[in-house]
């Protein structure tokens, strides 16, 4: 990951994992609220909007296995290069981090597979999984600047500070004994810190719109310190800016003209459309009650 692209890569995943769990979030908060619901705590969410038989699939497990496969493969073929273009796996310890931490998370993507196929596990096991993963991600990059310069060290800082505000916020979805939202909208915050500062640390260090960080760095340490102070805290702004405006779809979503049905446990029930008539929407709204009653929700 020691090159422009190997931080562009966990970024997007991380960005785009973000997004989602902020709608999706959102969406099942103002469902939930319509229909006078208990919120439900779930680590992915379907689908909804491409119809019943997507709805039905597990796109957002699918997508975690994928990408990350996709960063092992490609640690595993450019990671251990040197600019001689000799291999060597004994210098290529800095790749070994970073497909043991994709690794985890290609493991979260198989757990939530299984829960989706009704393997007989705890279903909120997948929330254990992730927790378990961005702790193994904040254990390699809180060393992962041991031995750098102390702006790389800060930079690596910042990142894990974000990686551990997201075990929080899943610690919270698990222990919670009256679901709400705001633990699953911290975690996507959280998320969305760590996409957009795997962004920030590439441009920083390995941009190829300027000469690399170590022929350019700035003399100065304090200034430079106070600078990604300050721009860490310009992402948690924006964050927060982002968090709020996702907020304004999913509510106009909830207020089509469509039946919501949200998911009790991984039984996801898909939306319905008004096009449906009105004995199939209140065979659906039979079994989000039966549903209720066997949770306990």
């Amino acid at each position: 990951m020691g090159t422009f692209a190997g931080h562009l890569i966990p970024g997007t995943i991380f960005l785009i994992l973000s997004f989602w769990w902020t709608y999706s979030a959102w969406l099942r908060y103002f469902v939930c609220r319509q229909r006078k619901q208990s919120y439900h705590v779930s680590l992915t969410f379907p689908l909804q909007c491409c119809g019943r038989r997507v709805a039905a699939l597990p796109i957002e497990a699918l997508f975690i296995i994928i990408s990350t496969g996709f960063g092992i493969a490609t640690e595993l073929s450019i990671g251990f290069h040197h600019r001689d273009g000799h291999i060597s796996f004994y210098m290529g310890a800095n790749s070994y981090q970073h497909i043991a931490t994709y690794m985890m998370f290609f493991l979260v993507g198989i757990i939530d597979l299984l829960i989706h196929c009704r393997v007989p596990i705890p279903e909120h096991l997948s929330i254990v999984a992730v927790n378990v993963a961005f702790a193994a991600e904040a254990i390699s990059f809180y060393f992962h600047g041991h031995g750098r310069s102390p702006i790389e060290v800060q930079l690596h800082v910042f990142l894990a500070l974000a990686i551990c505000a997201s075990i929080i916020c899943g610690t919270f979805e698990i222990i919670q004994r009256e679901k709400q939202i705001y633990a699953t909208l911290m975690r996507a915050y959280c998320t969305f810190l760590q996409g957009s500062w795997f962004y920030t640390v590439g441009f920083f260090l390995y941009s190829p719109f300027h000469a690399h960080y170590e022929d350019t760095k700035d003399p100065d340490e304090h200034r430079n310190s106070m600078l990604i102070a300050y721009y860490f805290v310009l992402h948690m702004a924006i964050g927060m800016c982002v968090l709020i405006l996702f907020a304004l779809p999913a509510y106009y979503m909830s207020k089509r003209n469509l039946q919501a049905i949200d998911s009790v446990s991984y039984e996801r029930v898909p939306f319905v459309n008004n096009d449906d008539n009105e004995d199939n929407v209140n065979n659906h709204c039979t079994q989000m009650e039966k549903l209720n009653v066997m949770t306990n929700i």
